[in-house]
């Protein structure tokens, strides 16, 4: 009775901790101020359940680039007959279940690539947009789950362990890709890690910056999301930037998946562009 007593109180104080959370017409009402662009990351848990309610807060947000995760065949048919026209430019590699991710975009897109990261079944996607301000290099991830293949049974920790281990190989050849790469960077995605975590320490060690982590930002956590009955208490869901300024941030509660989107605000100016381009 102790120990349900202490875990009843461990959940009452994590839920009167989480901020309110900003549902996606108000974070479309703040606009992109002078040279900032809207980005958004949202995985949409299996195309999304259903579809439309992925689609409405992708609408409703109204950022300028859209990261998705889990984007199945039939939520990309979806998507480019409803937002097609907003976000005329597309990386996709659709595929069935967990395993699809996209880049869309209201800005021309170039160089667009599937990223396998060494796990060729949940594959990354990158491309060159072209913004208003000047070019800049996005990333959109899904790392793996930490609780992958814990229904095969077995030893449960060797598998947690066995997927960390995963996420840290990702994204050492997700670094290693975007070392190659001249000029700012962004990363975004379903990291399925919390700030401070292994492959999260190792974004933060190669220079990208978490757009969270500035002031007057309203980034609670992103899962579960509103579709599981517990309230969200982890953010696993993050946009990074290297070379870039991040000028507000915001996890926005909509969307009918496990995972709430976050949307932040980036701005290139000529100085990181320069230090960008020269290194």
């Amino acid at each position: 009775m102790v120990g349900m007593a202490a875990a009843l109180s461990l959940a009452v104080a994590l839920i009167m901790a989480i901020p309110d959370r900003p549902a996606p017409e108000a974070w479309s009402r703040t606009g992109s101020a002078g040279a900032a662009t809207s980005i958004l990351s949202f995985n949409v848990i299996e195309g999304g359940r259903p579809a439309a309610a992925a689609l409405d807060a992708i609408e409703a947000a109204a950022t300028d680039i859209v990261c998705l995760q889990e984007m199945t065949p039939q939520l990309t048919a979806a998507f480019v007959q409803r937002l097609g026209s907003r976000y005329p430019h597309r990386v996709f590699e659709p595929r069935q279940r967990t395993q699809g991710v996209g880049i869309a975009s209201r800005y021309p897109l170039s160089g667009g690539r599937v990223l396998t990261l060494g796990l060729r079944y949940l594959p990354a996607v990158a491309a060159d947009a072209d913004l208003p301000a000047g070019p800049v290099h996005i990333a959109c991830v899904h790392l793996m789950p930490p609780h992958a293949g814990f229904n095969k049974g077995g030893d449960l920790i060797k598998r947690y362990q066995r997927n960390t281990a995963i996420r840290i190989a990702q994204t050492r050849a997700l670094l290693d890709h975007l070392d190659r790469v001249a000029g700012p960077a962004i990363v975004l995605g379903d990291m399925n890690e919390w700030p401070g975590q292994a492959a999260m320490t190792r974004f933060r060690d190669a220079g990208f910056g978490d757009a969270c982590h500035g002031t007057g930002n309203r980034c609670g956590p992103t899962w579960p999301g509103r579709i599981l009955p517990l309230p969200a208490m982890f953010r696993i869901d993050h946009i990074l930037g290297r070379g870039v300024t991040f000028s507000g941030a915001a996890v926005l509660e909509a969307g009918g998946s496990d995972h709430y989107p976050v949307a932040a605000r980036v701005v290139l100016d000529s100085r990181k562009l320069a230090e960008g381009n020269a290194r």
